[in-house]
């Protein structure tokens, strides 16, 4: 009776490390097959995520797709405006990629994007809406900057970056000599830092000069030009050091 007992307990632990046995054997079975891959897959693309040594993806620039507008004469980005008009434009007739002067805040956001770079005062008087990377433009200097007041869009000026959208003689780089033929001399001249500014105020468009060549140009609303004033105001050139400088101011 007591080795038949024996032989029952026997068999019964037998079956028990055979069933734990074929258990293990089968979780690793599938461990194999499904979750160690995907662990592996998973924890890879992480790393990827985190590795700081992989480097970020070089911007490679684009030409953006804007939509052309029927209430512009010109449109910057495809039209050479200064030939074409032969100096007889004014600033209200040109698209700068689909945006024109009078549109609003949330039509310039529909047309081109959130900006790069947004900059807006304390006192909230305006808003300057910075394109680079947006528009297809490489570098942190922005190609189009865009100015709003009263969520009018007031001003806008076309950088160096821009040039690979800008035609023929509407182009930043054109000398002294060249703006002087195409738009004989400007209504008035001033300084803006470092540049020389030429003030074309019935055209409503301002060239800004480094040295001998154009910059920047900027388009505003185009108006009567009643001349200008000088005033006389003190400016700081260094810290703690004033100078007086006499600007031009125009007569409103």
């Amino acid at each position: 009776m007591i080795m038949r007992k024996s032989f029952v307990i026997i068999v019964f632990l037998l079956a028990i490390v055979s069933l734990v046995f074929l258990i293990g054997c089968k979780q690793s079975n599938v461990e194999n097959k499904t979750g160690t891959l995907f662990n592996e897959s998973l924890n890879q693309q992480i790393e990827n995520l985190t590795n700081a040594s992989i480097p970020a993806k070089e911007f490679e620039e684009f030409y953006f797709n804007y939509t052309p507008r029927n209430d512009s004469k010109y449109e910057l980005a495809k039209d050479d405006v200064f030939t074409l008009s032969k100096g007889n434009f004014n600033s209200t007739q040109i698209s700068f990629l689909g945006v024109m002067l009078g549109d609003s805040y949330e039509e310039v956001i529909h047309r081109l994007g959130i900006p790069d770079v947004i900059i807006i005062p304390k006192d909230k008087s305006f808003k300057n809406l910075e394109y680079n990377n947006k528009i297809g433009v490489n570098g942190t200097n922005p190609g189009l900057s865009i100015h709003l007041e009263n969520n009018t869009v007031t001003r806008i000026t076309v950088m160096n970056t821009f040039n690979k959208y800008l035609q023929g003689n509407t182009t930043l780089g054109q000398s002294k000599e060249t703006i002087y033929a195409m738009f004989d001399v400007p209504d008035y001249q001033s300084f803006v830092s470092d540049l020389r500014v030429f003030h074309y105020v019935k055209k409503g468009v301002e060239f800004y000069f480094d040295g001998r060549s154009v910059n920047r140009m900027s388009f505003l609303y185009p108006h009567e030009f009643k001349g200008v004033k000088y005033i006389t105001v003190q400016s700081e050139i260094s810290e703690g050091v004033f100078v007086n400088i006499t600007e031009p101011v125009e007569i409103q």
